[in-house]
């Protein structure tokens, strides 16, 4: 017989990565709310281009709006955020990104209620870059945003 207590065995962590693509960032807002309803707690989750917008949202604890502004948008109102340009990329998001300061959050990403990054790409090296702390709207433009635009505001980003 051994000597060793039993530890009590600790409850696993639940991650989410959350992909881009309209058609897919739209769904996952009906993917958390079924796990939500399953009765499971994610833990920490991540977010590229649309996912990052519903990661954000579910990590500051603002999906409940976030689903009820999707839901209540017209197809005019979906390409007003476009912030259509010839320069730098198509869209800008600046729309977009106004939103979101004034209606999900504007915390930083290390004050939201669950652990959060965004992942944008490095246009100049095509590294993947994770943006965990800072501001969370603009962690969500640098990944929604085309390439060529985030590319600026991600050099002038500390290493993450």
């Amino acid at each position: 017989m051994s000597n060793h207590s039993a530890s009590p065995r600790r409850k696993p962590r639940v991650g989410l990565a959350l992909g881009g693509g309209a058609a897919r960032g739209w769904a996952h807002v009906g993917v958390l709310r079924a796990l939500e309803e399953a009765g499971l707690h994610i833990d920490l989750l991540c977010g590229t281009s649309i996912g990052a917008l519903v990661g954000a949202a579910y990590a500051a604890g603002e999906l409940e709006r976030f689903e009820q502004w999707v839901l209540g948008m017209g197809v005019a109102e979906v390409v007003g955020f476009l912030d259509l340009t010839l320069s730098g990329g198509l869209v800008k998001g600046e729309r977009l990104v106004e939103f979101l300061r004034r209606s999900i959050t504007h915390r930083p990403i290390e004050e939201l209620f669950r652990p959060f990054a965004a992942v944008a790409t490095v246009l100049a090296t095509g590294a993947e870059a994770w943006l965990r702390d800072g501001s969370t709207v603009d962690a969500v433009r640098a990944s929604c945003r085309c390439a060529s635009r985030a590319a600026a505001w991600l050099a002038t980003r500390p290493r993450c």
